[in-house]
């Protein structure tokens, strides 16, 4: 499980910043306290959800409310090239559909065999992946494009969820196994659904996807370890933690840069919380030893980067401000 990044116990945020010399030095840019990042595009236009509970846009400064379709939620979960936005939202009576925002309002992509959806990704193209419930609350991913939302299909158990897609309109994702011993991290396309595999545990998950179809992840080392991995070349990588049982990737970029969060090394369950990482070059970074002037602020999760380096990433103080922040190079 993810560490909850509400509660601190950040007894390490006042220490001076160790800058690696062979990586560059990020400056952070803060957004609004309470704002929560989901993704980053080209730009280093950042879209996640505000203190309102809804969808935002933020592009240097300058914040814009996505508004709902018709109800009080809304969440942006990507971004794409050409600043088409998707996410998914409450509707009037009170059911979620996904959308994309090109701009100016939200275009409401509907539901997949009249059950709720939820967009979580969205390519150049104005392809969307996402899911939906079926009647029993399991996921179904799907891929939405030339206006028909269509079901991908899933490792065997029927249960799936889509979280990546590039430019190709490749989609990736987890799975349950036929007879639910275990998910997969999958990678759909040309219509086929391939299984990724693990790092030697049980389970795996993909969420992301680039353009040269790497994909980014978590895996289970074992029963109770987990660690993020870069798959290229048709193989898993593991891409190593900083000593705690919780690693996870949750983006990368097109030269195989990957960002997410990892738990530390004598880390205390329900006590200490993650911090944010920077994989490039076969080394994984703290990104707290790469930004300047820091001060009381901890990265504890990094969410996006675009091929400029840009991150979008979540930080707190030790008093508990929270917001999404920029980090440049």
């Amino acid at each position: 499980m993810r560490p909850s990044l509400l509660a601190l116990l950040l007894s390490s945020s006042l220490a001076a910043p160790l800058v690696a010399h062979s990586q560059p030095v990020y400056k952070m840019t803060f957004l609004p306290t309470n704002t929560t990042p989901h993704a980053i595009d080209a730009s280093g236009r950042i879209v996640g959800v505000g203190t309102d509970g809804r969808g935002f846009l933020w592009s240097r400064g300058t914040m814009t409310g996505l508004g709902t379709l018709g109800g009080n939620s809304s969440v942006a979960t990507a971004i794409s090239s050409t600043a088409q936005v998707a996410g998914s939202s409450d509707t009037k009576n009170g059911v979620s559909h996904a959308f994309v925002y090109n701009g100016k309002a939200l275009r409401d992509l509907g539901m997949l065999n009249g059950r709720p959806t939820f967009g979580t990704a969205i390519n150049a193209a104005g392809q969307v992946a996402g899911y939906a419930l079926d009647r029993n609350g399991n996921d179904r991913a799907f891929l939405y494009s030339s206006g028909k939302m269509t079901a991908i299909g899933s490792l065997g158990s029927g249960v799936a969820r889509a979280t990546g897609i590039n430019k190709a309109g490749a989609v990736v994702g987890v799975s349950f196994l036929r007879g639910f011993t275990a998910q997969h991290a999958f990678l759909y396309a040309n219509g086929v659904m391939k299984d990724l595999g693990t790092l030697g545990g049980p389970s795996s998950a993909a969420a992301a996807i680039n353009d040269r179809g790497e994909v980014a992840g978590m895996s289970f080392v074992n029963a109770d370890i987990q660690h993020a991995f870069l798959y290229r070349g048709g193989a898993m990588i593991d891409i190593g933690s900083f000593g705690g049982s919780s690693t996870e990737a949750r983006a990368l970029n097109n030269a195989g840069m990957v960002v997410g969060y990892s738990t530390r090394a004598n880390d205390v369950p329900g006590e200490s919380f993650s911090h944010a990482f920077l994989y490039r070059d076969g080394v994984m970074y703290d990104l707290n030893d790469l930004v300047a002037k820091r001060g009381i602020w901890t990265v504890l999760d990094a969410v996006g980067i675009n091929d400029a380096q840009q991150i979008a990433a979540y930080a707190c103080t030790d008093i508990g401000d929270c917001r999404a922040v920029l980090l440049e190079p």
